[in-house]
C-alpha cells in the first residue's frame, strides 16, 4: 500500500520556496530538483497554481437552496411576535408550512434561520449574579438551608443544616418532621450558641417564607445577627451549604447507615454522628492541603495531616524514592507500637473469670 504525505498550506509554500532556491543554487532544471526532493511534477504544478493553498471542496453553487419566496415566509413567521414561542421555532415553522402545503424539512428551516443569523435568537443568556467574598474568620458567615427527604404532606421530612463559610464546618444540624418554620430557624441558631458559646455575625439564607418570618427577624435583631438573603434562583451564592447537602445525600442518605423510614427517633443521633465524622475525620477536596473542617477552623493540623504533608514535600523535593522510604518508616513505627500494646499485660480476662 502506497504511503502518502500530507502537507499543510505553510509546508507547501515552504516547499515551493525551497525548490526555487535549490534551482538557483545548483543551476539545474526543476525536473532534476523535483526528483531529488521526491516531489511529483503534477503535485508541484498544482501547488504552483494555487499558491500553496488547499483547494476548497465546497461547491460554488448551492443547488438545493430554499427559494426566496419561502425564505421571506419563514422570516415573516419568525418575526411575528403575536405567535407563541414554540410556533416561531424552526420546528413550529416547519409544521406551519407543511399545513399550508409547503413541504420543507426542519433542517431546511434551520439552515435558512442560520443563514439569516436568527438561529440562536431564543437561546437564554446565563444569569449574572454576585458571589460574595469568602469570609476570613470562623463563625463570621454561616450559610443555612434545608434538604427535603420526603414530600408527603403534612408529614414532610427534612434536614436543616448550618455550615460555616470559612472552614466549611457543620456547626448545626437538625432533623425536622414537618415543613420548615420559624421555630426551626431559631432552634438552629440556638444550637450554634450552645455548641460554640456565641452566635454567628452573618447568616446567609434563601428567600423561604420561614427564613423571612417576623419571629426569625426579631430573634436575629435581638442577638445582633445580620440576615443576608441571596438573590432568587441563585443557589450558587449559598454554595457552602449546597455543597454539604450534596455530600450528605451521597455519603449518608444513600448508605445502609441511614436505615429505613420506619424508625425516625434515632435519625437526629445518626446525623450528629455523621456531623462529628465530617468535621473531624473527612478531608475537604477543595482545600489544597486536604485538611478537615475542624483543622481549618482551629488552625491546628493533626499528626496524620503533618505526616502526609511531610511525605508530599519529600516527594516534591527529593523524589518518589525518599517519599516511599518515609512511608515504610512510618509503617514500621506503627507496627512496633501496635505489637508493644499487644504484649502489655492485661488483667481484663482475670477480672472476667472472677
Amino acid at each position: 500500500m502506497a504511503n502518502y504525505n500530507t502537507f499543510t498550506d505553510y509546508e507547501k509554500q515552504r516547499k515551493l520556496q525551497e525548490i526555487e532556491e535549490e534551482c538557483q543554487r545548483v543551476k539545474r532544471g526543476k525536473y532534476w530538483v523535483l526528483k531529488k526532493l521526491g516531489i511529483p511534477r503534477s503535485t508541484y504544478y498544482d501547488w504552483l497554481k494555487t499558491g500553496g493553498k488547499t483547494k476548497s471542496r465546497a461547491p460554488k453553487t448551492v443547488w438545493n437552496k430554499t427559494p426566496e419566496a419561502i425564505e421571506k415566509l419563514i422570516m415573516r413567521i419568525r418575526d411575528d411576535t403575536n405567535l407563541y414561542r414554540s410556533e416561531r421555532s424552526y420546528l413550529g415553522i416547519a409544521d406551519s408550512l407543511s399545513r399550508d402545503g409547503i413541504l420543507i424539512t426542519k433542517n431546511g428551516v434551520w439552515s435558512v434561520l442560520k443563514r439569516q443569523g436568527k438561529n440562536r435568537q431564543f437561546i437564554e443568556t446565563k444569569k449574572i449574579f454576585i458571589i460574595y467574598p469568602r469570609s476570613q474568620r470562623f463563625l463570621e458567615v454561616v450559610c443555612i438551608d434545608d434538604i427535603g427527604l420526603t414530600n408527603n404532606k403534612p408529614r414532610e421530612l427534612s434536614v436543616f443544616n448550618a455550615i460555616d463559610e470559612y472552614s466549611q464546618e457543620s456547626v448545626a444540624i437538625l432533623f425536622v418532621r414537618h415543613r420548615i418554620n420559624r421555630h426551626d430557624v431559631i432552634e438552629l441558631l440556638e444550637q450554634i450558641k450552645r455548641r460554640y458559646g456565641r452566635y454567628p455575625k452573618i447568616v446567609r439564607l434563601d428567600n423561604a417564607q420561614a427564613h423571612k418570618s417576623w419571629a426569625a427577624k426579631e430573634y436575629c435583631l435581638k442577638n445582633n445577627i445580620e440576615l443576608q438573603f441571596i438573590d432568587k434562583g441563585t443557589p450558587q451564592q449559598n454554595w457552602p451549604v449546597e455543597s454539604f447537602n450534596g455530600v450528605l445525600q451521597k455519603d449518608l442518605f444513600n448508605s445502609k447507615l441511614w436505615g429505613g423510614w420506619t424508625d425516625l427517633d434515632n435519625k437526629q443521633k445518626i446525623l450528629e454522628d455523621y456531623q462529628e465524622y465530617y468535621n473531624i475525620r473527612k478531608p475537604l477536596d477543595s482545600d489544597p492541603l486536604k485538611r478537615t473542617p475542624r483543622e481549618i477552623a482551629t488552625g491546628k493540623t493533626s499528626l496524620l495531616t503533618q505526616k502526609r504533608l511531610k511525605i508530599k514535600l519529600l516527594r516534591k523535593h527529593r523524589g518518589q524514592v525518599a517519599a516511599w522510604q518515609e512511608i515504610i518508616k512510618n509503617i514500621k513505627q506503627t507496627t512496633v507500637i501496635a505489637e508493644s500494646l499487644l504484649k502489655a499485660p492485661c488483667h481484663l480476662s482475670e477480672m472476667c473469670v472472677n
